[in-house]
């Protein structure tokens, strides 16, 4: 059957109906109430489908991975030990790019839960220490100098707390350029996805693909909890993490940090970025069908709080800047409202008091449940503010403590 005669999600975006109202999670795309676990597993295929054809992009499935491991005792001044994966994809070419990844972990750690952060910097920028290796994409598309990003990652007291820390450069799989010729798609054929042509992954998809082989390699790691493995990522970073949280449930918690339109952000009534200026000017982030919703939001089948609902019954901290307004935070805890009845559903306590926390509020059993905003009076930025409650946080959904 051909994509413009396709039932259902597969309708062209001229076919799509009108509607300025928020698609309700709990109804298919069909009209079906949805008002069961088990019901709620298949609208929850169904809106992976939708926001891989309309929006991100058809991605291949899981790759076989093989890693090779060095591992550096006494770093950070004798405070935690580095291993650094090479994860190659077993059955891509030899020349196919690795993900090199950098995984922290407190000195003598025998099992931890690990942040998974997607950088923009190279792993070297993350800490100040010789002992991390710059890549030759960290030299090509990296940060100048080592510990750049010292400040932003806060390694330091991630480990302090009891969590490790691990890292790739979204470099590794796609240096975000719009060509598409010195990442990883050229090793994967059109004809070989899913979805009918046009469809086919952004740059968002291949950045969250990649991070689910990082979840691969650390579930096997003998540090890692491998239930309480947490992904965050920053602006389009944080999309990354978004959709990679919602389509790979082994992902334990979600921290999509100031990520705007394309992550938390809704794409309705946006009177910050809107579909057509994101599309304008990072069209290779998304699919070939995602542009022509620019000034046409409501005929979207989804929106961005189903894509927060697919994370469900899994943590999920929306971290903002309440001054970040082209992120719209505001949006985002609009998404975050809508997205709160299948965490009920689920048996989760989603939103606790109002759902959203600033800056001097405590992150106690008594003001978070697993769905959540904060927000602190900054601008486009991550920090040790933003941290100590990512930690708290964390320690309030994983068996690990203070």
């Amino acid at each position: 059957m051909s994509f413009d005669t396709e039932p259902g999600p597969l309708q062209p975006v001229s076919r799509l109906p009108s509607n300025p109202d928020l698609p309700d999670p709990l109804e298919t795309l069909d009209g079906e109430p949805v008002s069961t676990p088990a019901e709620w597993r298949d609208r929850r295929s169904e809106l992976e489908s939708l926001f891989r054809h309309y929006v991100y992009g058809y991605a291949p499935g899981p790759e076989p991975i093989e890693a090779d491991v060095d591992r550096t005792e006494s770093v950070l001044g004798g405070t935690a030990t580095l291993l650094e994966a090479t994860i190659r994809f077993v059955d891509l070419p030899d020349d196919a790019p690795t993900i090199e990844l950098a995984l922290f972990v407190p000195a003598g750690a025998t099992e931890v839960p690990v942040f998974l952060g997607l950088n923009r910097a190279g792993n070297h920028a993350a800490i100040d220490d010789d002992a991390v290796t710059i890549t030759d994409r960290g030299r090509r598309f990296g940060a100048d100098e080592r510990g750049a990003q010292r400040e932003y990652w806060c390694v330091e007291r991630i480990l302090e707390r009891g969590h490790g820390f691990a890292t790739y450069h979204c470099a590794d799989i796609d240096p975000d350029r719009d060509d598409f010729t010195d990442g990883i798609h050229p090793y994967y054929d059109a004809e070989e996805l899913p979805g009918p042509p046009g469809t086919e992954w952004g740059t968002l998809a291949a950045w969250a693909w990649g991070l689910e082989r990082c979840v691969d390699f650390l579930r096997g790691e003998s540090t890692v909890r491998s239930d309480e493995i947490a992904v965050i990522g920053h602006s389009r970073r944080g999309k990354a993490a978004l959709l990679a949280g919602a389509t790979d449930e082994r992902i334990g918690l979600v921290v999509p940090h100031q990520s705007g339109t394309g992550g938390c952000a809704l794409s309705r009534d946006n009177g910050q970025e809107t579909v057509a200026a994101i599309n304008g000017m990072f069209p290779h982030w998304f699919n070939d069908v995602f542009p022509a919703f620019g000034n046409r939001e409501p005929r979207l089948p989804i929106d961005q709080h189903l894509l927060i609902a697919l994370v469900a019954p899994r943590p999920l901290l929306d971290t903002e800047g309440a001054r970040d307004y082209w992120a719209n935070p505001g949006r985002a805890f609009d998404a975050i409202q809508a997205a709160a009845p299948v965490y009920d559903l689920l048996g989760a306590e989603g939103i606790v008091g109002s759902g959203r926390l600033s800056d001097g509020d405590e992150l106690t059993a008594e003001t978070v449940g697993t769905l959540c905003q904060y927000r602190r009076e900054t601008t486009h930025t991550l920090n040790r503010g933003y941290w100590d409650a990512i930690l708290e946080f964390a320690d309030l959904h994983f068996d690990q403590g203070v």
